[in-house]
């Protein structure tokens, strides 16, 4: 979800109001992915290098995501909305852990639509979280399969990602420590808009491109 930063610069906002909008503009999607009979949303919301940023941009990003979390708990549970977070949970605080917990507890048996949220996500921190694991709780080299190294990750249980639509213009075509191992053979859909700028039309824009590939997934 790129370019809140950038579209609260372009219209003279304080920086906040970017990630504010870009917050709204996340509930809209997962409205559109309902009405699109979409089954699973992954969002990148904050990445392991985004902890480099201000102590106060960083509280202000959780602060939002304990609000939406707490506000919207209710509405996911009646929508059928799952949230699943997924990243490395170590730098958590205990107030945020709690948050998370809550509404992953309560959304627990919803099945409409699974919302996995990347929350301290790295894609190679997640690969390498997964081997230490393996390391661990696997006894023979031989037992290692790509099943297996799947079901160490955050995304165990999930299937692999099918189309990922970056948003934040044509100098941002890249994955950007996104999900590396799930997205081998997704489709790339690049939008021009910035995050807080998506719209419904451009997410059905992405699923006609999607529709549009004759997908041979290696073969």
């Amino acid at each position: 979800m790129d370019g809140n930063r950038r579209w609260a610069r372009a219209h003279a906002f304080e920086l906040y109001k970017g990630h504010d909008t870009g917050a709204k503009t996340f509930g809209h999607m997962c409205e559109w992915c309902l009405q699109a009979g979409v089954p699973y949303l992954t969002v990148y919301a904050f990445s392991t290098e985004n902890w480099k940023r201000t102590e106060r941009e960083v509280r202000h990003l959780f602060g939002l995501m304990e609000k939406h979390f707490l506000e919207e708990k209710t509405n996911c549970v009646e929508k059928g909305i799952k949230i699943r977070i997924i990243g490395d949970r170590t730098r958590f605080d205990k107030r945020a852990m709690s948050v998370i917990e809550g509404i992953e507890t309560a959304t627990a048996d919803c099945t409409k639509l699974t919302v996995q949220i990347a929350l301290s996500y790295g894609g190679r921190d997640e690969i390498v979280r997964a081997a230490k694991k393996i390391a661990v709780y696997v006894n023979s080299i031989d037992d290692i399969t790509e099943e297996t190294f799947a079901s160490y990750l955050d995304t165990a249980g999930t299937p692999d990602i099918d189309l990922v639509i970056r948003t934040g213009g044509i100098e941002n075509r890249r994955l950007s420590n996104f999900l590396p191992w799930q997205t081998v053979y997704a489709e790339l859909f690049f939008s021009d808009l910035l995050w807080p700028d998506f719209s419904q039309e451009e997410f059905l824009k992405s699923l006609d491109y999607y529709r549009s590939i004759k997908r041979k997934l290696g073969e």
